[in-house]
């Protein structure tokens, strides 16, 4: 197992496996923050 991930480590593709990453990352914070603040305002009026 472990030789498997050094050798997928070595490959040229490395770049665009992290950045495919990063964009799914992004997508669900850019997703939930909007919702994690809606949240937040319906808490606070209903203090």
């Amino acid at each position: 197992m472990r030789g498997r991930l050094l050798r997928f480590a070595r490959n040229d593709n490395v770049p665009y496996i992290i950045k495919g990453i990063a964009r799914v990352i992004a997508r669900v914070f850019s997703e939930a923050i909007p919702r994690f603040h809606a949240r937040e305002l319906v808490a606070a009026s209903l203090r």
